[in-house]
């Protein structure tokens, strides 16, 4: 396998474990163990995927994680925590971050995500409902996500929404969070009524921190601030189904 890894993790046994496991799975691994030799190995050696610590002594994962985007803006940047804040992540979020995983998921859920993102696309034909008033974003989405081989569901506002919900019984659903009638969050709590399991990524043009707040103890997996590249999209997407698959299985 030529797909390459960046591990970024001051903790001697982290960078151990995670080293030793996608080594042993095929993956050619790069460790670093602070944010400055991760700013330059990320440069020199084009990792296909950074694994990135939040918690660092000399440059935190927020700082890392802008100055790698500075240097390459598509690159894949998974925020790995141990201990992490709603805060933190929208931080981290809104300079770029592709997706977030929690050490305490466990091992086998980070590699579920990693294959996903980089091999095994296994989650296809996966169903993915879109909530979006407008026709035009809910057209993009549905175009791209299809030719990346999802089964996609389509719904203008939020009664539609619960009731293709119903039917359709997606495994993810990404949600606009200001829709004409039945707000986004309204939707949510009624999609959380009906399954307390299902990913749910919120979607908003506006930085909002108390509809951001809401959404998380709603249990949204994500927030993400439109406008959104659609491969920054395609990752919170992959991570998640990892994640849903995981959680179901």
């Amino acid at each position: 396998m030529d797909k390459k890894i960046l591990i970024v993790d001051d903790d001697l046994n982290v960078r151990e474990m995670l080293y030793s496991t996608f080594s042993r799975l095929g993956y050619n691994v790069i460790t670093a163990t602070n944010g400055k030799d991760a700013v330059r190995l990320s440069l020199t050696k084009k990792p296909d995927l950074v694994l990135l610590d939040f918690n660092m002594l000399d440059m935190n994962g927020i700082e890392v994680l802008k100055n790698i985007r500075e240097q390459d803006a598509k690159a894949k940047i998974i925020m790995l925590t141990g201990v992490g804040t709603d805060e933190l992540e929208k931080q981290a979020r809104s300079s770029g971050a592709s997706g977030f995983l929690r050490k305490n998921l466990g091992i086998e859920i980070i590699i579920k995500a990693v294959n996903e993102i980089l091999v095994e696309k296994k989650y296809v034909k996966s169903k993915i409902l879109v909530v979006d008033d407008d026709s035009a974003i809910c057209a993009v989405l549905k175009e791209f996500l299809t030719k990346k081989g999802y089964d996609v569901a389509i719904a203008p506002n939020g009664e539609e929404a619960l009731r293709l919900f119903k039917s359709v019984k997606p495994m993810l659903v990404l949600l606009d969070i200001n829709l004409g009638g039945m707000d986004g969050l309204v939707v949510l709590k009624h999609i959380r009524e009906i399954d307390q399991n299902v990913g749910v990524i919120m979607m908003t043009s506006v930085d909002d921190q108390r509809a951001f707040e809401d959404a998380k103890s709603m249990g949204a997996c994500e927030y993400i601030i439109k406008p959104f590249t659609l491969d920054y999209l395609e990752i919170a997407v992959l991570t998640r189904l990892a994640i849903v698959s995981a959680v179901a299985g």
